[in-house]
């Protein structure tokens, strides 16, 4: 057997017939199994070297589909137990949003699941792998028949002496024959059963992968929405509170300002009279309009004293005071 045989499915088996028909019968023999043992050997290496390129594919993509999609299963059930986690424990451990973004992780690997998936619909890697182990097993059947074949009928030729020489030639032939088609329909064959029952888990695995991406995106939808709504509610009540705050600061400022009252008098007295606030003097006139400044807000008692001869003359209201300036009349009598 050459050492230096190169792959090939294009090549047809060299039997030089006329060379080959010439031979002594041993010469024959051993001529056609070198010959077609060549054969098989380009037919054998053409098929593993395609089998070893795409192994790591082939045994990797699977588990690393497998491994994603648990840990995505896993991640997606940790993001909904943290949703009803008690407030308590999630500002202890700093978790309170935290489930989006386990979510967005899970998003990602889904997308790095479905890249995954859509490679291998493009490459057909997998397919191929199984295809070219199914027809190396093949081949490997056929050699292996084919040897045996010619074993039993050198041993039926030695049995029955040299009268069988030209039938068992014609047999060798035939088998050598078969051994050819049947190498020829193996090389353009495809393995089903392997390939299918590993395909199908494979689109499990893809199914899983667009349903859990699908499932992951609605809930970041739905987070985000409630994230949106909370977000305008928290501007409403922060907009509110300012106002309240603002109405607040300016009755407090207002509250804080004093009154003022333009008190004017009427009725006959002589000389001066005495204004009163709450019982203390706060101003003398011998005029009929008094301002009176720096009252304090407030029910105020207003009271207003003076002579008319001999004859005491009193007044008093209560009055509201506000901040600002008032008009306040009393009538003295």
């Amino acid at each position: 057997m050459p050492s230096n045989v190169v792959g090939n499915t294009f090549r047809a088996i060299e039997l030089e017939p006329q060379a080959t028909a010439e031979l002594e019968f041993p010469k024959f023999v051993e001529a056609l199994l070198q010959k077609l043992g060549l054969l098989k050997e380009e037919r054998f290496l053409y098929y593993e070297r395609l089998r070893n390129k795409n192994t790591k594919w082939a045994n990797g993509s699977r588990w690393v589909l497998a491994l994603l999609g648990s840990i995505a299963f896993l991640l997606t059930g940790l993001a909904a137990a943290l949703r009803f986690a008690p407030e308590a424990f999630l500002q202890k451990w700093s978790l309170n949003g935290f489930d989006k973004g386990v979510l967005l992780a899970v998003l990602a690997i889904y997308a790095v699941m479905g890249a995954i998936s859509f490679y291998e619909k493009g490459t057909d890697k997998t397919t191929a792998y199984f295809r070219h182990l199914g027809i190396i097993l093949a081949i490997r059947d056929l050699w292996t028949k084919v040897q045996f074949e010619f074993l039993k009928e050198l041993m039926a030729l030695k049995s029955a002496a040299g009268a069988g020489e030209a039938v068992t030639r014609e047999r060798i032939r035939a088998l050598a024959e078969a051994f050819c088609n049947d190498l020829d329909k193996v090389a353009t064959g495809e393995l089903t059963d392997w390939r299918t029952e590993f395909l199908a888990s494979l689109s499990e695995l893809e199914a899983a992968a667009k349903k859990g991406s699908e499932d992951v995106t609605t809930q970041i939808q739905e987070a985000l929405k409630a994230a949106e709504k909370a977000a305008a509610d928290a501007r409403a009540a922060a907009e509110k509170a300012a106002a309240d705050a603002r109405a607040a600061a300016k009755t407090a400022e207002e509250a804080g300002k004093p009154g003022a009252l333009n008190l004017a008098l009427s009725g006959d007295f002589d000389d001066q009279v005495l204004i009163s606030v709450d019982g203390v003097e706060v101003a003398r006139s011998s005029g009929r309009t008094i301002a009176i400044e720096r009252v304090v807000p407030g029910l105020r008692k207003i009271s207003a004293h003076a002579k008319k001869g001999t004859k005491d003359l009193e007044t008093a209201r209560m009055v509201d005071v506000k901040p600002g300036l008032q008009e306040l009349e009393l009538v003295l009598s």
